[in-house]
């Protein structure tokens, strides 16, 4: 999944989010909370995906880079240098593998982030959805009485 299709999947969640949060008064149609529910648990799944695909982007640039240091660090200490100085060397010939590992951790906790907020958003709503299933089953005892 390229960030386009991630801008367009977090875009379409903060549509439903919007939808539900936003209100001047509360939503009090059961229905609609029921619905916005099914649909944030479809991208919840889709989204768990990214979240996945993200970290594994991440772990395989952390791994390479710390094996890269590593074999550097043997190549350096082969040549005569010092344990210090071919750790330096080689930390500072692996800069560009950093940088690359930092953009993918940073995607990995910006998708983990919109997951998380995603998964609030569903208790949330299971909650009100409890809310009005026992305020409905309470007037229907009120008005049968």
């Amino acid at each position: 999944m390229d960030s386009k299709e991630i801008d367009k999947l977090v875009n379409e969640i903060g549509g439903v989010i919007a939808l539900y949060s936003c209100q001047d008064k509360p939503i009090k149609d059961i229905t609609r909370l029921i619905n916005a529910k099914r649909l944030l648990v479809g991208y919840c799944f889709r989204f768990s995906e990214v979240v996945g695909f993200a970290l594994d982007e991440y772990n395989k640039g952390y791994n390479f880079r710390k094996r890269n240091i590593a074999e550097s660090k043997l190549t350096f200490m082969k040549d005569g240098d010092s344990g210090a100085k071919a750790e330096i060397k080689a930390e500072l010939r692996a800069y560009k593998f950093r940088i690359d590992e930092g953009e993918k951790e940073a995607l990995y906790r910006k998708v983990k982030s919109y997951f998380d907020t995603m998964r609030d958003a569903i208790t949330s709503l299971t909650q009100d959805i409890s809310i009005l299933r026992k305020e409905y089953e309470d007037s229907r005892v009120h008005n049968n009485g």
